[in-house]
């Protein structure tokens, strides 16, 4: 099977978006498939390209046996509205450009979205080559930013659910990260029977083997970062944005901080458009029991959670209540109690799971409560981590996920062949 992806986010950049098709990707291959990633320079979250890499207008290189183009985008930095819209344009201008003339057809195309305009563009190569066209969905834009309040509903909004509810109509499958997503696909304009859920889950073969080649490496970077390996470390591994509520951490280490409670340091891993904020906030309000660290490469985040006495998923208070973040998976495989503050589907995955402590998005007080819990009973914090661990690997193992995701495409491209 040949197929075609076009995902704005890939290899190296962090996060969920560039890995699940990393990981995926390379599972199709070692099944036997031709796979190639029609993406961009690497960029994100800040929206500058990364030092060292220089855009052309197109490069091609190898990476894990997927065949990777690279087209350029204008990426200015910054998070305004504007500029975000026109990284996302860019891309799928430069992409749509550069996989038009492509001579070696697909047998499908798949397109990762967010952005949605990656999915027009992803239709749009369908379209030009006859194949089944693959709508891959983590999270629905634009009414998750409307939501948000990040822009305004209007018609240039009106116009992208328009174009979105024609790629989804004309879709051979949907596939999404969560049941709650499923059902608003469906009414949003998905055919019924086309729509299937695969989670993100954990790589865990990659995920233990990383974290034993880094676990010795990531424990030098904390201490090169000054990170007291004497306490107990909770550590935060992903994206700096305003979704992900981190204020509320900085609250609760000040407070833990004014009681005298030394026993925990918080470190923050990652990059995203409030790193400057959080640093400003731990220099001023001098938080000795928080670092503000990083981007790392992804190959070192299984050595960090290694380090780590428990992991942090936190989301603020959103009106849908169907978002799993992506690294409740890897928090889980890590064996380390979870702490959760969050709502809806992934409070119900970690509830049921039984992997740590659980608390609403943005109640403080339960989030400080269930750290106590944790820090009062070691062994049964210990058990809770093994849990998550036993979780992960009877739902979650991205390596089960990618057979039944190549079953979705293999079934589609049957269909699409079918007289």
């Amino acid at each position: 099977m040949r197929v075609l992806v076009v995902s704005q986010f890939f290899h190296p950049e962090m996060g969920a978006p560039a890995a699940r098709f990393g990981d995926l990707g390379r599972a199709f291959v070692q099944a036997g498939d031709d796979v190639t990633v029609l993406t961009t320079f690497p960029n994100f979250p800040q929206g500058r390209i990364y030092p060292g890499a220089r855009q052309r207008l197109s490069q091609t290189e190898t990476i894990d046996g997927i065949r990777v183009i690279r087209t350029p985008i204008l990426a200015l930095g910054g998070h305004t509205p504007a500029r975000k819209a026109m990284l996302y344009a860019t891309f799928a201008a430069s992409a749509l450009a550069r996989g038009l003339p492509l001579t070696t057809a697909p047998d499908l195309v798949i397109g990762t979205t967010p952005p949605p305009t990656v999915g027009y563009t992803s239709w749009l190569l369908a379209k030009r080559f006859g194949v089944p066209h693959v709508l891959d969905v983590r999270d629905i834009w634009p009414e998750a930013v409307v939501a948000a309040g990040r822009v305004q509903a209007g018609p240039a909004i009106q116009a992208l659910e328009a174009l979105n509810r024609v790629v989804l109509a004309g879709s051979a499958a949907v596939t999404t990260v969560s049941e709650g997503k499923k059902v608003r696909l469906l009414e949003l304009g998905a055919r019924p029977g086309t729509v299937h859920v695969l989670s993100n889950g954990a790589d865990l073969a990659r995920f233990d083997r990383e974290a034993l080649e880094t676990k010795d490496q990531a424990r030098a970077w904390l201490v090169q970062n000054a990170v007291p390996l004497d306490k107990n470390l909770v550590v935060y591994a992903g994206v700096f944005n305003p979704p992900q509520g981190l204020d509320l951490v900085l609250d609760l280490a000040k407070q833990r901080q004014a009681a005298g409670d030394q026993r925990l340091h918080f470190c923050l891993v990652g990059d995203g458009s409030l790193r400057q904020h959080l640093l400003d906030r731990v220099r001023t309000e001098n938080l000795k029991n928080v670092s503000v660290i990083g981007p790392v490469d992804r190959k070192l985040v299984p050595g960090l959670y290694h380090a780590a006495w428990a992991t942090l998923v936190i989301l603020r208070p959103r009106k849908d209540n169907h978002t799993v973040p992506s690294k409740i998976y890897e928090s889980m495989a890590s064996g380390r109690p979870v702490i959760l503050s969050a709502d809806g589907e992934v409070a119900d995955i970690a509830w049921i799971a039984d992997c740590g402590s659980v608390s609403a998005a943005g109640d403080g007080p339960g989030l400080q409560a269930g750290l106590d819990a944790l820090l009062a009973d070691d062994a049964a914090a210990d058990a809770q981590g093994a849990r998550g661990r036993r979780y992960v690997e009877t739902h979650n193992d991205r390596a089960e996920i990618a057979q039944r995701f190549r079953a979705v495409l293999l079934d589609a491209v049957a269909q699409g062949r079918a007289p």
